[in-house]
């Protein structure tokens, strides 16, 4: 944590202030009588990651709003380079910047690809550093991302029923729906102390919160349209969670979707409402091959044929 504060303090643009949303109450908190930009706020409870930004949102006026992983450390250019992109244009909802590994040389995630049945994968993983200039994107990664306050809270902020993992993948869909911009910058730098093999909950938190995403996020002739390639894609992630030990959890995730009904009808409203892009204009930004070392390769090359297929089908 105090790593991400000192990469804070150090930007060659520096920020106006720094909140610390103290999400685990009790918690030991690093020693920052040295840091008086720092400003320390706390909810009652722990209100996971998207939640804890919204809580943030409400505790400042600024225009733009920098998020950042406590295990994250943003590279000295970092935040100049993420504003330039945001003030360029007004539209511009969110700048991601992109994330690597402690070495520098290897990307952790940047403009991650999102699947038409809203799997993401971290596309990116592995792979040398990126450079080039800003570039739109249909989502960025919520390890450093920047938002324009204002657009951010009309759009709702994070969905408040998501608690960990794919806030980053909602928001940024959600921004292209309302006519916003996102923009990946890659020379926007930052690492990350991120363990890739550290799950917990995640399969369950992953696999809910992006049922959520396609349920309230597609036109409803677009679901229809969809519906056979995200029941087989359903059977596969089945199989798949069997084979990998997590079955459980993606039970327990259709069971959630159950008991959460009326709030994601009602959500579901409020994002259609927002609506200026019909899903036929964006259906390019979505990537309909899979490609990451997280997914059975022979798999994801077969998955890709049938979406590719079935896409020019429908």
């Amino acid at each position: 944590m105090r790593g991400a504060i000192d990469s804070l303090r150090a930007q060659a643009r520096p920020p106006d202030e720094i909140l610390l949303v103290d999400n685990k109450p009790g918690a030991t908190l690093p020693d920052l009588s040295d840091v008086p930009e720092v400003r320390v706020i706390a909810p009652d409870v722990n209100l996971g990651y998207p939640n804890a930004v919204n809580f943030a949102m409400e505790h400042t006026d600024a225009q733009f709003v920098l998020c950042i992983n406590p295990d994250a450390r943003a590279d000295v250019d970092c935040l100049a380079i993420m504003l330039s992109a945001a003030e360029a244009d007004e539209r511009v909802a969110m700048v991601g910047a992109q994330i690597l590994f402690e070495d520098g040389h290897t990307t952790q995630a940047g403009a991650n690809p999102l699947h038409p049945t809203g799997i993401s994968p971290a596309g990116p993983f592995g792979k040398e550093r990126e450079h080039g200039e800003p570039r739109d994107a249909l989502m960025v990664t919520g390890a450093c991302c920047l938002f324009r306050r204002e657009t951010f809270l009309q759009l709702g902020g994070f969905n408040r029923s998501f608690f960990l993992y794919y806030d980053d993948a909602d928001m940024g869909w959600r921004a292209r729906i309302a006519g916003y911009r996102v923009v990946y910058c890659p020379e926007a730098a930052v690492r990350h102390a991120y363990e890739f093999s550290r799950r917990g909950r995640k399969m369950f938190y992953l696999e809910r919160n992006r049922l959520i995403s396609v349920l309230t996020n597609y036109e409803v002739g677009t679901l229809l349209r969809l519906a056979p390639l995200l029941l087989v894609t359903e059977v596969g992630v089945l199989v798949w969670a069997a084979a990998q030990g997590w079955l459980g959890e993606k039970l327990e995730a259709y069971g959630s979707l159950a008991r959460l009904a009326p709030a994601i009808s009602a959500h579901r409203r409020r994002v259609q409402a927002m609506r200026r892009v019909p899903d036929a204009d964006l259906a390019g930004e979505f990537e309909p091959h899979l490609e990451s070392p997280f997914l059975p390769r022979v798999a994801a090359v077969l998955f890709g044929k049938l979406t590719d297929a079935y896409l020019r089908l429908v």
